[in-house]
C-alpha cells in the first residue's frame, strides 16, 4: 500500500492538473455547460441540475436520483423501477433537443400523459414529469440553455406541438429550423415566413406578400412525388405562416458540389434524372418552378448514391394551359435569357426550368458555373446571348453526350429548348443502371409497372412521345 504522504503527493499533483486543465478550458468553453434543471413538485428533493449527456432516475443506488423513502411515499415508492426514467441530450449542440424515456413498469408521464415502456418524448421547458400516476407530478423541467425570447414570435400551435432546434438557413423569404413533434420525435424542417401586409402595387415585387406565401402554401399541399419535398403540417396566421416540410438529412446539393468540387458524370446523372422527374411531376400539374438551382435541391443523407427532392416553390405560380408567366424571378445566374430580356415584362413558359436545369447539370459536371461575372462580360448578358464554353480542363473527363445534351438545353430560343420528354430520351440519359439505381431510390418503376404519380405521356408510356427522334438543337451564337 502506497504511504499517506505518496498518496498526498499523487493527489495534489492529480488535482493541480485538474486545475490547470479545468482553467484552460474554462479559457475557451465549458466541456458540460448545465443546460436543464428539475425542480420538485410533489417529490420532496432539492433542485437538480442537468450538465452530462444522461441522467438516470430511480429507486437503486447507481442512478443520478436514488428515490427513496424519504422522497416520496412508502406506498408511492414501491411502485418505482430500479431505473425509471433517463433523460438524455447531445450537447454536441446546446440546441439540441431533450429527450425523456421511459424505463418503468409503472409508467412515466409528461404533462400527465403516459410516455410508455421503452418510448420517449421530448422534453421542453416547464414540462412536468409525473410517476407512476398521470395525477402524481413529480418534477419540472426547466431548459435553461436557451432564451425562451427566441421562440417568441412563433405561433402558439408550433411552440405546443413541436420543440424548436437550430437554424438551417435563411433567405429572402423566410428562416428555416430543425425542428422536433415532441410526441414521435420525429425530425422535420419548419420553413418561417412573416407576411409583408404591403400591397402589392405599393412593391411590386416584394418576395413574402401574403398572396405569394399562400401560393406557396397551396402547392406544396398539392404535391405527392418521390423527387419532391412533402408537406407534413402548417399554421397560417394573419401575420406569418409556418410550414412544416420533410427534413433531408444530406444537406443541399450546393454543398455535395462545392464539398467535392465537382460530381462524377455517373452521380450526377443520377441527380439529374431524379430533377427531371420531378420538374416533370410539376409541370405535369401546371407548376412552373422559376427558382431552380443547387441550393434548393436537397439530399436524403450523405451517400455518393441518394434520394434527391426539388424544394422551395417560394417564386412558383400555377401556368394554365396557354398561359404566360410575367414575373421577373428567379436567381440570376440560373435563370433564363427569355426572362432577362424582358425583364419579366414578356411572356415566357415552364421551359424556363428547362433552361435552369442544364445550368444546374453544368455546375454538377464541372464545378463551375456556366455564366458569371468573371468571365469578362457582366453574366446577364452571357445568358441573354446563350454564350458559355467547356474550356475548363474538366471538361475533358466529361464524356460527349454530356456534353451536347447541355448544349441543347442551354438554347436562347425556348421554342427550340428541349422537353423533359427528349432530354430523358437523349443519348446521354438513356443509361439502364441509373435509371434502376433511381427506381430503387425512389422506391417506383420508372417503365411498366407502377409509376409516379404524373399524367404525363411518358410515364404513361405513350409511344406517340417518341414517335420522332429529338431534332438537331441550334445554341444561338
Amino acid at each position: 500500500m502506497a504511504s499517506t504522504s505518496a498518496t498526498q503527493d499523487t493527489q495534489a499533483a492529480t488535482q493541480t492538473q485538474q486545475s490547470g486543465l479545468a482553467w484552460s478550458q474554462l479559457e475557451s468553453q465549458p466541456i458540460n455547460p448545465i443546460w436543464g434543471r428539475l425542480y420538485a413538485k410533489s417529490l420532496k428533493i432539492t433542485s437538480l441540475d442537468l450538465c452530462d449527456e444522461e441522467f438516470k432516475a430511480g429507486r437503486v443506488e447507481g442512478n443520478d436520483l436514488c428515490i427513496g423513502k424519504n422522497h416520496l411515499p412508502e406506498k408511492m415508492l414501491a411502485r418505482i423501477s430500479k431505473v425509471h426514467f433517463t433523460i438524455t441530450k447531445d450537447i454536441s449542440d446546446l440546441l439540441n433537443p431533450v429527450y425523456i424515456q421511459d424505463c418503468s413498469r409503472n409508467g412515466t408521464y409528461l404533462n400527465e400523459k403516459l410516455i410508455g415502456t421503452g418510448s420517449r418524448m421530448i422534453l421542453k421547458n416547464n414540462d412536468v414529469i409525473g410517476l407512476a400516476h398521470a395525477t402524481y407530478k413529480a418534477l419540472q423541467f426547466k431548459e435553461v440553455s436557451r432564451n425562451e425570447d427566441e421562440l417568441k414570435n412563433l405561433p402558439s400551435a408550433i411552440r405546443d406541438k413541436y420543440y424548436v432546434g437550430k437554424k438551417l438557413g435563411s433567405g429572402a423569404c423566410g428562416v428555416v429550423h430543425l425542428i422536433y413533434d415532441t410526441v414521435t420525435c420525429q425530425p422535420y424542417a419548419m420553413k418561417h415566413v412573416v407576411k409583408n401586409l404591403l400591397v402589392e402595387s405599393t412593391r411590386p415585387r416584394i418576395l413574402n406578400e401574403p398572396n405569394r406565401v399562400m401560393n406557396e402554401v397551396n402547392i406544396m399541399k398539392a404535391l405527392d412525388h418521390p423527387c419532391v419535398i412533402k408537406m407534413h403540417d402548417i399554421v397560417n396566421r394573419p401575420n406569418s405562416v409556418c410550414m412544416v416540410l420533410e427534413y433531408m438529412q444530406g444537406g443541399d446539393l450546393l454543398t455535395r458540389i462545392t464539398s467535392q468540387k465537382a460530381l462524377s458524370e455517373q452521380t450526377s446523372k443520377l441527380f439529374f434524372l431524379q430533377m427531371c422527374l420531378a420538374v416533370q411531376y410539376l409541370h405535369a400539374k401546371g407548376i412552373t418552378h422559376r427558382d431552380l438551382k443547387p441550393d434548393n435541391i436537397l439530399l436524403q443523407d450523405g451517400n455518393e448514391e441518394t434520394l434527391l427532392k426539388v424544394s422551395d416553390f417560394g417564386l412558383s405560380k400555377f401556368v394554365q394551359t396557354d398561359s404566360v408567366m410575367r414575373t421577373l424571378c428567379g436567381t440570376p445566374l440560373y435563370v433564363a435569357p427569355e426572362v432577362l430580356m424582358t425583364g419579366g415584362r414578356g411572356t415566357y413558359t415552364s421551359k424556363v426550368d428547362i433552361w435552369s436545369l442544364g445550368v444546374v447539370l453544368f455546375t454538377m459536371l464541372s464545378g463551375t458555373l456556366p455564366f458569371s461575372d468573371e468571365y469578362g462580360s457582366p453574366a446577364t448578358e452571357q445568358i441573354r446571348r446563350g454564350k458559355f464554353s467547356f474550356r475548363h480542363r474538366i471538361w475533358r473527363t466529361v464524356s460527349a453526350p454530356a456534353r451536347k445534351l447541355i448544349m441543347d438545353i442551354l438554347t436562347v430560343d425556348p421554342r427550340s429548348r428541349p422537353s423533359l420528354e427528349e432530354i430523358m430520351q437523349s443519348t446521354w440519359m438513356r443509361d439502364p443502371d441509373v435509371t434502376r439505381k433511381a427506381e430503387k431510390l425512389m422506391g417506383v418503376k420508372l417503365s411498366g409497372g407502377k409509376k409516379p404519380s404524373t399524367s404525363s405521356d411518358v410515364e404513361n408510356n405513350n409511344e406517340k412521345v417518341f414517335a420522332e427522334p429529338p431534332k438537331k438543337r441550334q445554341r444561338t451564337k
